[in-house]
C-alpha cells in the first residue's frame, strides 16, 4: 500500500458500544499523502499498530456546525492536535499524527469544520452511526471493533 489510488481506497471503522456492534463508518481516502497512508496503515494494522480496539475520545462542538468526533488515539496523551491552515470540507475526515507510534482521527459530522488537522478523505457511508454515537452520554464507551480497507475495483 505504498501508493493509494484516490479513486478506489475506502477504509472502514466498525463501532460498538453497550456490547453490540452498531455499524461501520466508511471513509474514502482521497489523497496520497503521508497522513493518508498512515491512516490506511492504522486501519489495516499493516505496520503493527492499529485502530482496532481503540476508543472514541471526545466530541467537539457538539450540536453546532463544526461538530467533530475524535478517536483512535491508542497512545493517549502523546498525540495533540495542532492548528494548521487546512480546513475540512463537509463530512470530512482529518488526521494528524505527531509520532510514528501514535495516531488520532477526527471526523467532521456536520460541516463548517475548524481549521485544524489535515484533510485526508471524506465519509462515504455511515454518518448515521456517528450521529448515534454523538447522542451517547459517554462517547469513550465506543470501541473500534474492526477496521480495514475495502478496495473497489
Amino acid at each position: 500500500m505504498k501508493t493509494l489510488n484516490p479513486e478506489s481506497t475506502i477504509t472502514f471503522l466498525e463501532m460498538a458500544w453497550n456490547g453490540l456492534t452498531r455499524g461501520r463508518v466508511y471513509i474514502w481516502v482521497n489523497s496520497d499523502t503521508t497522513e493518508a497512508r498512515q491512516f490506511v496503515d492504522l486501519c489495516t494494522g499493516q505496520r503493527g499498530s492499529s485502530f482496532l480496539n481503540t476508543r472514541l475520545t471526545r466530541v467537539w462542538n457538539k450540536g453546532i456546525p463544526g461538530e467533530c468526533v475524535f478517536g483512535g488515539n491508542y497512545d493517549s496523551g502523546v498525540n495533540r492536535m495542532l492548528p494548521s491552515d487546512s480546513c475540512c470540507d463537509e463530512d470530512s475526515v482529518m488526521f494528524m499524527s505527531h509520532t510514528e507510534e501514535s495516531g488520532e482521527f477526527i471526523i467532521n459530522t456536520n460541516g463548517k469544520s475548524p481549521k485544524f488537522g489535515i484533510v485526508i478523505g471524506e465519509v462515504w457511508c455511515g454518518l448515521k452511526v456517528l450521529e448515534e454515537v454523538i447522542q451517547l452520554s459517554d462517547i469513550t464507551q465506543v470501541t473500534v471493533v474492526d477496521c480495514g480497507v475495502r478496495v473497489v475495483a
